[in-house]
């Protein structure tokens, strides 16, 4: 049953890579707010620490005493965000599981108003549409690459590839993710609509990052932004084709 009821039991799973520089403020922010939640009769928050260079994992470690609710997962070397929000997601145990990013820019206030929309629709997933301010060259790629996914899914989302999602827990640990590294996000959408699920769409505050450096190379997450989508579109010809069996919803 996935229908969103008072009180519900949340996940919220993260990866992290070298975030030492804002990834206690984080944690506490997302702590305390979850905490003044009424309705939340429970939660946890999953954090994989993917091979960070710094001292992420020690804080995270750390952080672990005076909040319980915090679970650490520890990769030994770097595998890429999606590994690692894969594995903090195949540790979340609760109803609905929140996806962030851990550098602070998805804030976790957005949550409310996801919550509102999920109760409205009445359907497994919601998706935070971002007014970000990257470089044109940026937004161009995501917007290019979230109309072609549109396009080969029949899909009309405002923002195809945000990463800050609310997901049915068990229809999320049963997508089999395969991206490996900034594609998750793109992943998770296309997934959703292959077993028929249209995620409702909230429009989201999206901060500036504050501290630490974006792990995204231009050039490089470009051409396999290319690549990856182009694999979205393969595969949903292939379905279509009955080549592939189609995932059940």
């Amino acid at each position: 049953m996935s229908a969103l009821s008072v009180p519900f039991r949340l996940s919220v799973a993260a990866p992290a890579y070298n975030e030492a520089a804002g990834i206690e403020t984080v944690v506490a922010e997302w702590h305390q707010f979850l905490s003044e939640q009424d309705g939340l009769a429970e939660f946890e928050i999953v954090i994989c620490n993917d091979g960070s260079r710094d001292r992420t994992g020690d804080i995270l470690d750390r952080l672990t005493l005076p909040f319980p609710q915090l679970r650490v997962l520890h990769f030994a070397r770097n595998q890429g965000a999606a590994a690692a929000l894969n594995a903090a997601i195949a540790a979340t145990r609760h109803d609905w599981v929140l996806l962030l990013d851990s550098d602070g820019q998805f804030p976790i206030a957005n949550l409310p108003a996801m919550l509102a929309a999920l109760r409205s629709s009445g359907t497994r997933a919601a998706i935070g549409i971002r007014h970000k301010k990257d470089r044109a060259f940026a937004q161009f790629g995501s917007w290019a690459s979230g109309a072609v996914c549109n396009l080969v899914h029949g899909s009309r989302l405002a923002d195809f590839n945000s990463a800050f999602k609310l997901v049915w827990g068990p229809t999320l640990r049963g997508l089999g993710l395969e991206a490996k590294g900034m594609n998750y996000s793109t992943e998770v959408t296309s997934r959703l609509l292959e077993r028929g699920i249209v995620p409702v769409e909230v429009a989201i505050e999206h901060r500036p990052r504050t501290s630490g450096s974006s792990h995204m190379r231009l050039v490089r997450g470009a051409a396999d932004r290319f690549l990856f989508v182009t694999y979205i579109a393969l595969r949903q010809l292939l379905l279509r084709l009955g080549i592939l069996s189609r995932p059940q919803p």
